[in-house]
Parts: structure tokens; C-alpha cells; sequence
């Protein structure tokens, strides 16, 4: 299988494009930050990117469309400025866990420093705190200048516990919860789009080798699409082992067990340039599941042409 080497520039969809398509239901995926544990500056990175995890999934009918933003790395700044031009004023964001890689473009997410957006936040309640009061430690003195009590969009910022969930429903798009192996915990989601034929299964961070990995495969049996935490290669993984994250060739074992069509490779490690993503960890799992494919940051994946964007066919 050809690597995707273009990024596919994102298409803004309003009311009336969504009235041209000559489908009746879509689904995207755009991958607005690709990177993990620390953003990245580095010219030896630029074809896959240096922001951390956010990943977009947009569901797209006839007459509605709805956008669900999971993870809030620095992928998130342009995520949200994308959105804003589409027209989008209610957001729905949902976090794997809540370590810096994944919380940090926060800090630039505009919507919260306007009035005139709604905001919903989802996910865990940890060591005592809700997921109000984690946020607002995250925003509070001396870690940023901006207390949570001081943001614009202060009154219209719902928080949504998934504590014990095992799928939620946001306007009509169902969304499937599953718990990962990393410290502290993180969650994996499964998107489905308006009409529940197609699924997107988002799976990072996540360390392999425990029984969850026998979960997880049934979480994303048959998935169209697996997100997936590809951190390590075999040779570098050892070094790592205890840290919450995962290797190539775990990462497409786990797809081909669980017969998903296409696994994105996600979430590299801070010190993988370019060459080292395409010459070993794309090399190790297409070894294995040959539909394996380098995620790269502000591609955008449709996911029902998958097969003829992905190998030009």
C-alpha cells in the first residue's frame, strides 16, 4: 500500500456544499496534531508534524453536520480556528486523559475567550477532582495567567463526566467508550457517523502486552478506521516499557486481529524525523497489516474513499 505522502487540504463545509454532496452521509477525519508527549519545531518533522493530539471527526448529512474534536494538544489551536470559519459556535470535545501533550492548546482554544460559543468538555473525573475542578487548576495561577474563573466563555462551559460510561450519544452521533493501558488511565472512542455504517476508533495513548489489548480488539472489531498510539519501534520500545505507549508492530497486530480496514500510525515519538517514521515504524507495521498509513498532520481523510485516497485507486 502506497504511503500518503500530500496532505489533503481540509474542505470547510457549509449548508450549502453539504446540499452537493452526491451522498446521502459522510464522514472526515482530520488529523490536526499527530505528535506526542511535546509539541515539536524541527525541519525534519515538517511532513508528518510537530503538534501534539487532536484529531477532528466530521459527520456530514444532507442537512446537518456535526464535529466532534477528541484530544486538545496543540492540533487544537488550528482546529479551532478552522472551526470557527465554518461557521461552528458549539463545540463538543472529548479527552483521552488529561496529561500536558493532550491539555496544552487549551491555552490558545479561542472559543474560550469569546462569548458567544458553547462548550462542551467530556471526560474523566480523577484522584477526587471533577473534571470542573481539574480544569480549573489547569487554568490557574502560577501555571497561566487566565484564571477559569476570568475566561469570556465562563457561562457557557458544560463539563460531561464519562466516569463508568460505556457510550454516550452527542446529537444524534454516537460515540463508544473504552478504557486503554496507560498511567493514570486514558480512554479510547469510537465515532460513528449520523447513520451508524461507518466508525472511527481514536486509541491513544495506550501501552500493549495486558489484558486490555484483548478489550481493545473487540472495542474496534471491524472499524473503518483505527487511530492508533505507534510511539515506539521494537528497537526503541524496550527503553520505554512502563511509560503507557506502543510499537508498530503491536499497534498492527491489534488492527489485523481485529480486521479494522486502515490503521493510521499516531502519536510519534518527539525524536522520530521523517525518514525514521517511513523507514522503520511504517516498514515494521506494514509487515504485518500492509492497510498501515503515517498519519500526518492537516490531512484529511474521507472516510468513505479511504481505499482510493489512501493507494490512488
Amino acid at each position: 500500500m502506497a504511503q500518503v505522502h500530500n496532505r489533503v487540504k481540509y474542505q470547510i463545509k457549509d449548508r450549502n456544499t453539504t446540499k452537493e454532496t452526491p451522498i446521502a452521509y459522510e464522514q472526515y477525519v482530520t488529523f490536526w496534531g499527530t505528535r506526542g508527549t511535546i509539541p515539536i519545531p524541527n525541519d525534519k518533522m515538517l511532513k508528518y508534524g510537530g503538534n501534539t493530539s487532536c484529531v477532528e471527526v466530521l459527520s456530514i448529512t444532507e442537512t446537518d453536520s456535526k464535529a466532534i474534536i477528541i484530544d486538545a494538544g496543540t492540533g487544537l489551536i488550528k482546529c479551532a480556528e478552522n472551526a470557527l470559519l465554518r461557521g461552528d459556535r458549539i463545540f463538543h470535545l472529548f479527552l483521552s486523559h488529561m496529561h500536558y501533550d493532550h491539555m496544552i492548546g487549551l491555552t490558545k482554544f479561542i472559543p474560550f475567550f469569546r462569548n458567544d460559543c458553547v462548550i462542551n468538555i467530556y471526560g474523566q473525573a480523577k484522584f477526587g477532582l471533577s473534571l470542573k475542578e481539574i480544569f480549573q487548576k489547569f487554568f490557574s495561577a502560577p501555571f497561566f495567567p487566565v484564571e477559569f474563573y476570568q475566561l469570556p466563555a465562563l457561562n457557557k462551559i458544560f463539563f460531561h463526566e464519562l466516569n463508568n460510561l460505556k457510550s454516550i450519544e452527542v446529537d444524534n452521533i454516537s460515540i463508544e467508550i473504552q478504557a486503554l493501558n496507560h498511567p493514570q488511565e486514558a480512554l479510547a472512542y469510537k465515532v460513528w457517523d449520523f447513520h451508524k455504517r461507518n466508525c472511527v476508533v481514536y486509541a491513544s495513548d495506550h501501552e500493549h502486552g495486558s489484558i486490555k489489548d484483548y478489550e481493545l480488539e473487540k472495542f474496534i472489531k471491524n472499524a473503518d478506521l483505527l487511530i492508533y498510539d505507534t510511539t515506539y519501534s521494537d528497537s526503541n520500545y524496550k527503553n520505554y516499557v512502563g511509560w503507557g505507549h506502543s510499537t508498530a508492530k503491536a499497534g498492527a497486530s491489534i488492527a489485523k486481529n481485529s480486521n479494522v480496514k486502515y490503521y493510521a500510525i499516531y502519536h510519534h515519538d518527539p525524536s522520530s524525523s521523517d525518514e525514521y517514521l517511513e523507514s522503520k515504524i511504517l516498514t515494521e507495521a506494514q509487515a504485518i497489516f500492509k492497510n498501515s498509513f503515517l498519519s500526518a498532520e492537516y490531512q484529511t481523510l474521507n472516510i468513505n474513499q479511504l481505499q482510493s485516497i489512501l493507494t490512488g485507486k
